[in-house]
């Protein structure tokens, strides 16, 4: 198989006209094919390398006040065929929703956006093992208490097209990597392990070497980690535990939380909430992000815009529905989660600051380094308080340096108070959060110093 763009745009075509045969008032169609080249490695060795094409094809019906969307994986006459057809069985039975916009009939200025690697094209299964050794090579080589380097590799390189009833179209090529690497180090009886997820659109330019480097001197760092107080401490938060609190901050951004009085923003436009350091943006014309996009699910174009100016806010994500709710215009934020489409912003920017990682942490004189957090989530959404754990990588500060490792620990805070005072690294990192990778969200974030965050109970390890 090859990546046919003339099938594609056929297809598309095909299905549009398959659709207003049926009566439909409109329709649209969201498809990509991808070369994609997958490869995992476990205790230092990969276990699965391969190259395959992904096809999908994505139809929506809009009949009056009501739409379908149904998705099928290939790109043959007869599955196109069956995927309109059942839109159109389904969306007979549907309610009008008086608040449905109707069919995207708006001109849209989509931006031209360079999105891909021209030579990823011709890679092959052999040139992504031969980067992911590397990384391996690296772990290894930053000490011998490295016992083992892991992790997974997703490239993803093909076009994406978007076609509507109303005559919108854009194809573009993309390419997109994601990697993970994981490291354990060993002392006697004791482990200690550490990771990062990030990714970029160059294979030449992704620093894999660097950051498995970096994961290594992390995960020997973390042997000998003791027991510490659960209590309120200052904090530097490092790019991912940074990128994972400020993914559930942009959770509250999305109108249709706003709507269904599941944000703490809620009639909060335009009031100072956060410190005046904290600056965020929606930047999805920035081609260095992974999540970057001209339009979203329904055909509107994108819009770099501003969420927080110096701790106010000033915008909410909106799809086409929330913004007629709300008296205002889709900023281009429509995808799908979880089945529905859902607005939330999803190339988020946060403004660096003026000092440098490092000087973030010689200024801590009795606080802790938190490198990653996982199982986060809110306790109460409308207060915007959030719970979830330290996991590879917390590390005790005093007087400017380093000192040793702790044992994971539970927080549970508001972030209208962590991100009250706050100082932020000159640096950014592009950071993939758990969710992220599963709803195509990334953040370009800084690392942060929190001046109090809340730990509430220990863990034995």
């Amino acid at each position: 198989m090859e990546i046919n763009t003339d099938n594609l745009i056929a297809m598309a075509s095909f299905a549009i006209k398959r659709a207003r045969a049926a009566g439909m008032d409109g329709s649209l169609i969201n498809a990509e094919v991808n070369q994609t080249f997958s490869t995992r490695y476990a205790h230092s060795t990969i276990h699965q390398n391969f190259m395959d094409y992904e096809t999908k094809f994505e139809v929506t019906v809009i009949h009056g006040l009501k739409k379908v969307r149904i998705t099928t994986n290939s790109l043959e006459e007869s599955n196109v065929s069956w995927a309109v057809d059942q839109g159109v069985k389904m969306v007979k039975y549907l309610p009008d929703d008086p608040n449905f916009p109707g069919v995207l009939s708006d001109t849209q200025n989509y931006p031209k956006l360079e999105l891909n690697d021209s030579k990823a094209r011709s890679l092959t299964p052999s040139d992504v093992a031969d980067k992911v050794i590397s990384g391996i090579n690296a772990g290894h080589e930053y000490s011998p208490k490295v016992q083992s380097v892991s992790g997974n590799m997703i490239l993803k390189d093909g076009v994406s097209f978007f076609l509507s009833s109303e005559g919108l179209e854009y194809l573009a090529p993309v390419t997109g990597i994601a990697t993970t690497i994981n490291v354990m180090a060993e002392k006697g009886s004791e482990e200690s392990r550490s990771q990062s997820s990030f990714g970029g659109r160059r294979f030449s330019e992704l620093p894999v070497e660097n950051e498995a480097g970096e994961v290594a001197q992390r995960a020997v760092l973390g042997l000998g980690a003791q027991e510490i107080e659960a209590k309120a401490y200052t904090v530097v938060l490092d790019y991912p535990a940074t990128a994972d609190q400020m993914f559930w901050l942009g959770y509250a951004f999305s109108a249709q939380r706003v709507l269904d009085h599941e944000s703490f923003l809620q009639d909060k436009m335009g009031e100072q909430l956060f410190s005046k350091s904290l600056n965020v943006m929606n930047d999805p014309h920035n081609p260095s992000f992974l999540a970057a996009r001209a339009l979203d699910e329904e055909g509107v174009a994108s819009r770099q815009y501003t969420l927080v100016n110096q701790g106010v806010i000033e915008n909410f994500a909106h799809t086409r529905m929330t913004a007629n709710k709300m008296g205002t215009k889709s900023n281009g934020c429509s995808f799908v989660v979880f089945g529905e489409l859902d607005p939330m912003p999803f190339a988020t920017k946060i403004k660096p600051g003026s000092k440098t990682r490092d000087q973030l942490i010689e200024g801590l004189d009795d606080g802790l380094l938190v490198t990653n957090l996982h199982y986060s989530n809110f306790i109460d959404v409308t207060r915007g308080t959030v719970t979830g754990m330290t996991k590879d990588g917390l590390f005790i500060v005093k007087n400017g340096e380093i000192v040793g490792s702790a044992k994971n620990m539970r927080f549970s805070d508001s972030l209208l108070q962590m991100f009250s005072h706050l100082d932020a690294s000159k640096e950014i990192h592009q950071v993939f959060p758990f969710w992220g990778q599963i709803l195509n969200r990334t953040l370009l974030t800084p690392v942060m110093r929190i001046e109090s965050m809340n730990f509430s109970s220990k863990t034995t390890h």
